[in-house]
Order: C-alpha cells, then sequence, then structure tokens
C-alpha cells in the first residue's frame, strides 16, 4: 500500500477511536444531570458505565467471529453506526431501562470496533510501519480522554447531557461514512466463521497469556491510583482546582506521547522497549509514593507524568504483542480477548483503589499499584520473548 493511503487510512481509524472513548467516558462527567434527567439516581446511573463493559466486553468475541466473512471496512463502519444509534437512544431516553438499552447497543459497537481497529491498522500497513499503524489507532483513543471528553462534558454542561450525546451521535455517523471511502477493502482470508478460533483455542496461542497477564498487572496498578488521582494530588500535593486540571491536561499529553513511543518502539526494540517500560512505570509509582509522603509536589508531579507516560507504552505494547502471537483468523479474536482483559483490570483496579480510599489510606494507592506493577515487572523479565518482533532482529 502506498505510504500515503496508509496514513490516511490508519488516521480515519484513529478518529473513529477517539470518538468511541469519548462516548464512552462523557457521561460519567454528567451522571448528575443524567440521573436527573432519567428521574433515577446517581448510583443506579452509574450502574450504566459497569454495563456498558459487560456488553462490550461479552459481545466482542461472538460478534467478531460471526462478521468474519465481511469486509472489515465495512463492518468497522457499522459497527460505528450501531454505536451511534445508541447514543441517539441513550439520548432520547426518559427513563432507566431506555438509557441502558442505548447504552448497551453503544457498547455492541465499541466492542466490536476495538477488536478489529488495530488488527485492520496493521493488515493496512507495510511490515515495516505496522507497530506505528495501531499506535495510531490507540493514540486517537488516549488522545479523547485529554480532548474529547472534557469537550463533550462542557458541550454537555452548556447546552444539556442530551446534547452532548446527540453530537457524539452525529459525529460518529459521519466518520463511519468517512471509512467507507478512506479504508480500503480488507476481505478475509476465504472460510466461514466456523473456521475461525474460538477463545480456548486463541488463550492456547503460545505466549499469549503472559502478555495477556502483563496487561491486566499493569492495568490493575494503574487504575488502582488514576481512579483516585484527583484525590491523592490534593491531598498529598495540594493540588485543586485550575492547576489540578492543568496537571491532568499534560498527563493526557505524556499519555498519548507515550502511545507514539510504544508503537515505535514495538516495530524497533519491542523486548528491550517493553522491560524498560515495565521498570520505569514502577520506578516513577515509587517516586509518587515517596514525594506523597514528605508532601513534595516538585517531585511527585513529574513522576505522575513518567507514570501515564510508560503506561500509555506498556498498553500499545502488549496490544501489539498480542497481535503478533495471534497471526491470520486468529487476531480479531485474540484483540477482543485484549479489550476484555483490559476491563476486567480497570474494574479490578479500581475496586483496589476504592478500598484503600474508604479506609483512609489514600497514601498508601500507589504502593498498591507499584506492588501490581512489580508483577509485571516479573512477568516480563520471565517472557519476554513474548513480545518479540515477528520478522527477525
Amino acid at each position: 500500500m502506498h505510504p500515503r493511503t496508509e496514513l490516511v487510512a490508519t488516521f480515519a481509524l484513529a478518529a473513529l477511536a477517539f470518538i468511541v472513548v469519548t462516548g464512552e467516558t462523557t457521561p460519567i462527567g454528567l451522571i448528575s444531570d443524567i440521573a436527573s434527567g432519567v428521574g433515577s439516581t446517581e448510583s443506579r446511573v452509574g450502574l450504566t458505565v459497569s454495563w456498558y463493559a459487560l456488553v462490550a466486553g461479552g459481545t466482542a468475541v461472538p460478534l467478531t467471529r460471526w462478521t468474519a466473512r465481511f469486509d472489515r471496512r465495512w463492518v468497522l463502519a457499522a459497527s460505528t453506526a450501531a454505536f451511534s444509534v445508541g447514543h441517539v437512544a441513550t439520548a432520547a431516553a426518559g427513563n432507566l431501562t431506555v438509557l441502558a438499552a442505548g447504552r448497551g447497543l453503544a457498547a455492541v459497537g465499541h466492542g466490536l470496533f476495538f477488536a478489529l481497529a488495530a488488527p485492520t491498522a496493521q493488515r493496512l500497513a507495510r511490515p515495516s510501519t505496522r507497530g506505528r499503524a495501531a499506535g495510531r489507532v490507540m493514540v486517537g483513543g488516549s488522545a479523547a480522554l485529554v480532548v474529547g471528553t472534557p469537550l463533550a462534558t462542557g458541550l454537555g454542561q452548556l447546552a444539556g447531557w442530551r446534547a452532548a450525546l446527540l453530537a457524539i451521535a452525529a459525529v460518529s455517523l459521519l466518520l463511519a461514512v468517512a471509512v467507507l471511502f478512506l479504508v480500503p477493502s480488507v476481505a478475509d482470508e476465504p472460510g466461514t466463521p466456523a473456521d475461525h478460533p474460538r477463545l480456548p483455542e486463541v488463550l492456547r496461542l503460545p505466549g499469549l497469556v503472559p502478555v495477556l497477564g502483563v496487561l491486566l498487572a499493569t492495568v490493575v496498578g494503574h487504575f488502582a491510583l488514576f481512579t483516585y488521582v484527583a484525590p491523592f494530588a490534593a491531598e498529598r500535593f495540594g493540588l485543586h482546582g485550575t492547576t489540578l486540571t492543568v496537571l491532568l491536561l499534560v498527563y493526557g499529553v505524556c499519555a498519548v506521547i507515550g502511545s507514539n513511543l510504544g508503537g515505535r518502539l514495538s516495530d524497533t526494540r519491542p523486548i528491550t522497549g517493553t522491560r524498560a517500560a515495565s521498570v520505569v512505570f514502577v520506578v516513577a509509582l515509587a517516586g509518587v509514593w515517596s514525594a506523597g509522603l514528605a508532601a513534595a509536589p516538585y517531585a511527585g508531579v513529574p513522576m505522575l507524568l513518567v507514570w501515564g507516560g510508560t503506561f500509555s507504552v506498556l498498553v500499545v505494547a502488549t496490544s501489539l504483542a498480542v497481535l503478533r502471537r495471534a497471526p491470520g483468523r486468529a487476531a480479531e479474536p485474540a484483540n477482543a480477548v485484549y479489550g476484555i482483559v483490559f476491563q476486567i483490570g480497570i474494574v479490578s483496579g479500581s475496586a483496589v483503589g476504592s478500598w484503600c480510599y474508604a479506609a483512609g489510606s489514600v497514601t498508601a494507592i500507589p504502593l498498591v499499584a507499584m506492588a501490581a506493577g512489580a508483577v509485571a515487572v516479573g512477568l516480563v523479565a520471565t517472557s519476554g520473548q513474548a513480545f518479540r518482533a515477528a520478522d527477525p532482529g
């Protein structure tokens, strides 16, 4: 494929990743308004966040197999269209049941999209740029947290939560149409859905389980602290209001840089890069913990930024390692499993952070995150070959 065509196609997929992640996270910032709008409580509306993750994870693998015979370009467009319709239904919801149904439909599109997006980007790319191509898709998701979610939340506060969700629906539908024009046809190999590996077969692929173990440990450790980074930064570093907002913005920029770096390292030095990133991840958390004990923001804030950047490097590294360990027809179901493990990590890490926070031990959260990170370091040290490049050298 011509480099320009490859670049345009992968940026189109990155734009879709941007809007899909924006749609997933926007209701979190508008939860009080949504609860009022559907005549429910914040706690019940909050359950739709877990419901979204459950549906996205539970439907990704079977839908990936069921759609195996179709051109990936059309499946990606259709999954985004389902995501769009789900947001229209959510915006029109007058009660919690309709809200949950709309979020569920959007989650179906979300799970299928992310199961296909990175493998499709890799198939469109030249061998020497496959890591960077898939990394661009992940950069789109990272950028959503920096730009998309704050913009959508701000729109919801100004024009109402229904307007924000309708705007996301409109943009995602436009991008679905754009994909049909900008992404080349990506047909599967001849066969039927029955020819594609099932979940047990995918998990038996050599090296896949260790990579998923690294992912799970990293995500648990990250979200244990990330979920409560605002109260931690406020209590230990005295960061509030605008100062905290600036910190989170710069943190997001570091996450985007980390995603780009992760793609490049995966193309050039996947084993060394992953091992180094896992060690830096733990060292940065140690720095955050030490600075927190000393209430030293000038030492702690840089460590928070390094922590955020290295997490993104590890996310990209593990994602691309999964694709290397699962070639051909196994790539998409394996990527769907990756998404499920990621969601489990988010829920588990948030729960661990919640326990520490509820116990009044916010200072201890980085220690818990370090423990999970140390597990990742150990797995990468003993199973580094699982991250090796597809081609020798």
